[in-house]
């Protein structure tokens, strides 16, 4: 979900990460030196990304960024925890994912969404510092989670 490339500009440039890997399978209107732009989904980057890193902890991701639009709220989470189960993240790794409300237009029917995958993901995993918010970004039906996954 990373195209056109707001959120990878900024972390490759304005946070200045030393490598920033970009995944969608559209293209970036970005062309930055520390951006591995891996031009398909986050299913098959996962796997790739596990064979580079080849349990080298100085390899492993520290910051998951998500904003891709998926079928399912749900998903987000999903593929957070697959890259952990993979190997893909570093201990206290932290994480920002879009929640794109899929399934109705209500205020009500969307935060009851969001509190369901929050639910879930607390069951899931060890999560701390786990915040919810609106950004002046996010439509009316999104919202933006941050936390540390432990």
């Amino acid at each position: 979900g990373s195209a056109p490339g707001g959120w990878t500009k900024f972390l490759a440039q304005d946070v200045k990460m030393q490598l920033v890997h970009s995944v969608d399978p559209g293209d970036l209107d970005i062309d930055l030196p520390n951006v591995n732009h891996m031009k398909m989904k986050i299913q098959d980057a996962i796997p790739l990304l596990k064979s580079q890193i080849h349990n080298d902890d100085r390899k492993k991701i520290k910051v998951f960024v998500s904003d891709a639009c998926l079928h399912s709220m749900s998903a987000q989470t999903d593929f957070l925890l697959e890259a952990k189960e993979q190997g893909v993240l570093s201990e206290d790794s932290f994480f920002v994912l879009t929640l794109k409300c899929t399934v109705g237009h209500g205020k009500a029917t969307f935060d009851a969404q969001v509190d369901k995958v929050i639910n879930s993901l607390k069951c899931r995993a060890n999560i701390r510092d786990l915040s919810v918010y609106h950004l002046f970004t996010n439509r009316s039906g999104e919202r933006t989670i941050v936390g540390k996954l432990t």
